[in-house]
């Protein structure tokens, strides 16, 4: 509940703040399709007023005379508070120490009250800021249960989000682990095979350096021959011719 207090004299123009924006007869009429009866041209207000109060009900017309008195700037705002998009001010006319008690929905007067007294006034506004705030509460509640509801609506959204994410990541994960286990499947079957590719070659080799050595004894013993019989050619004595 906000509340505003004005002890100065602080003239309100047309198009103020809380209540200078109040429109056209017309407008007010609309606005006052709520639970407590509008003062509407032609008809009597009759207004329910705090307990100990013999304020007499005020005949229609009050609301356009209050009207045409902020437009004068004939009016001191003396109080004002809000609940929500309604509210209650307490204005002062000084030219015949009349007060005005106005009850108002997004800037639209509901109800104006002109009383003499100043406490039945004070009484009537007290009165005013209790309906506004029983009237707020229930407008209030809705104003936070759409906001818990937007804001689970974006946690609900990006919950989803993650979500999907997670999923997709998971394929990504899957698809890639299966590939990853036939590609290890195909290594080795790979390796099997160079495994047996390198014990058929290495077999191969020890065969071939047996062979190659073989080989090089029978060539080595074929040369020692050939030394042999060289050398004893030599040492044979030489024939002699008569």
């Amino acid at each position: 509940m906000k509340v505003r207090d004005c002890r100065g004299r602080f003239w309100l123009s047309v198009g103020a703040v809380c209540v200078a924006a109040w429109g056209s007869s017309a407008m007010a009429a609309d606005a006052a399709k709520g639970p407590v009866d509008s003062a509407v041209p032609g008809q009597t207000n009759t207004l329910q007023l705090p307990s100990g109060s013999n304020a007499a009900p005020q005949v229609s017309g009050t609301i356009q005379e209050l009207r045409d008195r902020i437009k004068n700037r004939e009016v001191t705002e003396l109080r004002t508070t809000y609940n929500g998009r309604y509210g209650s001010s307490l204005l002062f006319y000084p030219a015949d120490m009349n007060y005005y008690v106005a009850l108002f929905h997004e800037g639209q007067f509901w109800r104006v009250v002109k009383l003499p007294n100043e406490k039945k006034a004070e009484a009537l506004y007290a009165d005013f800021v209790r309906q506004t705030q029983t009237l707020a509460d229930v407008e209030i509640r809705r104003i936070k249960l759409e906001a818990q509801k937007a804001l689970m609506e974006r946690q609900l959204a990006a919950s989803e989000a993650r979500l999907n994410a997670i999923q997709s990541d998971l394929a990504i994960q899957r698809e890639q682990e299966q590939q990853l286990a036939q590609n290890q499947q195909a290594v080795r079957e790979q390796a099997g095979a160079l495994e047996t590719e390198r014990n058929a070659a290495r077999l191969r080799l020890v065969d071939l350096q047996g062979q190659i050595r073989s080989l090089e004894n029978a060539q080595n013993s074929a040369d020692s021959d050939l030394m042999r019989s060289v050398k004893a050619s030599s040492h044979k004595p030489a024939k002699r011719h008569h």
